[in-house]
């Protein structure tokens, strides 16, 4: 399975790219992937683990729905 960084990288090749929103009061932040702009805007938030982190198989697989991407181009069948 991919790392967090590895799946990020595939997403930009179908036009997501990565945003972060840091709450500093609670020393919180949101990762999440976003394509398109306006009323068209996709935004699907990234799991609370490091790049470098391995993604588990359920994950990748509920990202590669959320954003489209082949769950075949990480190895996953249907």
């Amino acid at each position: 399975m991919p790392t967090l960084g590895e799946f990020i990288r595939r997403a930009n090749h179908f036009g997501y790219t990565r945003h972060t929103i840091r709450v500093p009061g609670l020393r919180a932040k949101i990762v999440y992937l976003r394509r398109g702009a306006g009323q068209t805007v996709d935004l699907i938030e990234l799991p609370p683990v490091p790049e470098h982190a391995r993604l588990t198989r359920e994950v990748v697989s509920r990202l590669c729905s959320a954003t489209g991407i082949p769950p075949e181009d990480f190895g996953l069948a249907d």
